[in-house]
């Protein structure tokens, strides 16, 4: 399943940086603006006292005016770029307004590129004595704002793992044991991908020495099976004969349920699906059944099934048995329809739901002494049909058992009481 958007940690991640970069440029603007009118304060009394303490009557003492730190302004053209900008000067705060008023020399702060200048109300320009820091307004902010994107870099660097981790696992989860999760760093997901490299490693040894096992045991299971097969064949023709030809080819059958049985547990069965007639599906079930075929009526409508031809047949050949063993007539019914196909039997119903028939080794000890073969026919059918990503029902109706297997997607419920599967 893809993930969304919304679900990503690196989302969530970007989104919490933002809010974070914004949080901290909404601070730096509201010192900026508290940073400048404290200094416009204090820029206005100095200016005041310097002014009036400078100022003889009709004249300006620049002599005291510059040891007071304000220079005259000469270069013509400032000057008049400073003036054409007197209409747009820096207001006094409230506080300082009455004692501006005050002021024997009327005087305006005109801020101009970076620089604050006074402009007197005889046309004077004089540079203040204001330097604004570069650390405060510039490299503060930047280096915070760097800061930040740099933790932010840094973080999805070290998050940015746990994709390919994802992918690795997908992989692991669908039979590839030689996946590499090993990692050089030593932070969380650093240990993890370690962690997870062991556990692969441990569960690949497991199944390799497990693959042996089976290897080993079906070559020496199978191996006096086909000398007794050979040998029976020397036995001039009999009922005997017929009996141990029967028996060697139910040990076959039984080999092959187990081993069959074996990769369904470990989820390693492939399926080669193509597209079959039902009647051919069904017929060869009926070939494979270890009941007499008569046991069983088909009431079959042409329709066509994309599976695996084998795998499916041995399904419904598990079905069928199943149904012919736990059936008071000995006698079990298929039928299909446009989606659909039932295999039904008059019995005692089912003790415990469906789903537990999926387990493992699951067996109902009461019905074990009275189980032919492994017991385990249930269980491959319906982790056949869960391959096939097919859904099956168990419905009970008056005393008939009703297995059903879809075959295309069902849109309507069914009224009936039942256990579904997959």
């Amino acid at each position: 399943m893809a993930m969304k958007w919304y679900s990503s940690l690196i989302t969530k991640i970007t989104i919490i940086f933002a809010l974070a970069i914004m949080g901290i440029g909404t601070v730096l603007y509201f010192v900026h603006v508290h940073k400048e009118k404290s200094d416009l304060v204090s820029l206005y009394r100095l200016s005041k006292v310097a002014l009036q303490n400078a100022h003889h009557g009709t004249s300006v003492d620049l002599l005291k005016l510059q040891e007071a730190g304000f220079t005259l302004v000469v270069d013509e053209n400032l000057k008049q770029s400073v003036l054409n900008r007197r209409r747009k000067f820096l207001k006094p705060p409230k506080h300082v307004r009455n004692f501006h008023k005050s002021s024997r020399v009327k005087f305006r702060v005109v801020k101009y590129e970076r620089d604050f200048f006074i402009v007197t109300k005889k046309g004077l320009v004089f540079y203040a004595p204001y330097e604004a820091g570069l650390f405060p307004k510039v490299i503060f902010p930047l280096s915070a704002i760097l800061l930040i994107i740099f933790l932010y870099i840094a973080t999805i660097r070290s998050i940015l793992p746990l994709y390919s981790l994802r992918r690795k696992i997908k992989a692991f989860a669908d039979g590839d044991y030689d996946i590499e999760c090993r990692s050089e760093k030593k932070d969380e997901i650093g240990v993890l991908c370690n962690e997870l490299d062991k556990s692969v490693k441990k569960i690949k040894k497991l199944r390799d020495s497990r693959q042996l096992f089976l290897r080993n045991i079906m070559h020496e299971l199978k191996t006096p099976i086909t000398k007794g097969k050979l040998a029976c064949e020397m036995i001039e023709e009999s009922t005997y004969q017929e009996i141990l030809k029967n028996l060697f080819r139910r040990q076959e059958s039984l080999l092959d349920e187990f081993a069959r049985i074996e990769k369904l547990s470990a989820n390693e069965l492939d399926i080669d699906t193509k597209e079959y007639s039902l009647q051919d599906v069904v017929d060869f079930s009926l070939d494979i059944l270890n009941h007499d075929s008569r046991s069983v009526t088909c009431e079959l409508t042409p329709m066509s099934l994309h599976v695996d031809f084998e795998l499916f047949a041995t399904a419904l050949k598990n079905l069928l048995d199943n149904g012919i063993s736990y059936s008071d007539d000995k006698h079990v019914v298929i039928k299909s329809s446009e989606n659909q196909i039932t295999i039904s039997n008059i019995g005692k119903e089912l003790e415990f739901p469906l789903q537990n028939y999926a387990q493992p080794y699951f067996l109902d000890a009461k019905k074990a002494k009275s189980s032919r073969g492994l017991g385990f026919g249930l269980f491959i059918a319906l982790h056949v049909v869960r391959l096939h990503k097919m859904k099956i029902e168990y419905n009970r109706e008056k005393d008939r058992n009703i297995f059903t297997i879809y075959v295309k997607k069902i849109t309507e419920k069914s009224d009936t009481t039942s256990t579904s599967l997959f």
